[in-house]
């Protein structure tokens, strides 16, 4: 697979998105755990790697005021949010491996058809978005954001549980499950 610049498109993002960098480097780290213990092959735990810390690249093109908005996001803020995956798919499509750039298209994807941007649903969605997806909602609520405070391990651990095959893929969350069961979830370290 060909190098790209991971650091500059780190430093690009996080001039527009608060506390990115810790964020993608646990989403990287929990989505290759993930891979590994699915078994997955050496190749698509490097592309594991990588959509991890650029699976929300597309955030650039977003109105910072809105990535921080402590509060809830109107409709057509979360419109606007949920175009994400698909911007960063234009961004990476032709300049990444091919599986990198479906991973980031799809990592909002819910194994029953609810996620977007095209409601796909169980083995339709890519495994390494369905990996990336638990990935990023475990680091979504066990971290500080501008709308939550970070949210206790336990609880953030039981809902990926309870939302085995509605949000997320099973198979995925068994293997989130034997990771939480050893402490070997990547956490925000707060001080």
């Amino acid at each position: 697979m060909r190098e790209i610049p991971r650091d500059i498109l780190i430093e690009v993002m996080e001039d527009v998105i608060e506390d990115l960098h810790g964020h993608v480097h646990r989403v990287s780290d929990l989505a290759v755990n993930l891979g590994t213990g699915l078994g997955l092959a050496e190749q698509d735990l490097d592309r594991l790697a990588l959509a991890g810390v650029l699976h929300d690249v597309g955030k650039i093109h977003l109105d910072p005021s809105i990535l921080g908005k402590p509060g809830p996001l109107s409709d057509s803020e979360f419109e606007l949010m949920r175009r994400h995956p698909e911007l960063g798919f234009a961004m990476t499509r032709n300049r990444l491996d091919s599986k990198v750039a479906e991973a980031i298209l799809y990592h909002h994807e819910r194994w029953d058809g609810a996620g977007y941007p095209f409601g796909l649903t169980a083995e339709e969605i890519p495994i390494l978005s369905r990996v990336v997806l638990v990935s990023d909602a475990f680091d979504a609520m066990t971290s500080v954001r501008a709308y939550q405070p970070a949210l206790p391990v336990d609880y953030a651990v039981n809902e990926i549980r309870s939302n085995a095959g509605t949000q997320f893929d099973p198979q995925v969350v068994e293997i989130f499950l034997e990771l939480a069961s050893m402490e070997m979830l990547p956490l925000e370290l707060i001080a």
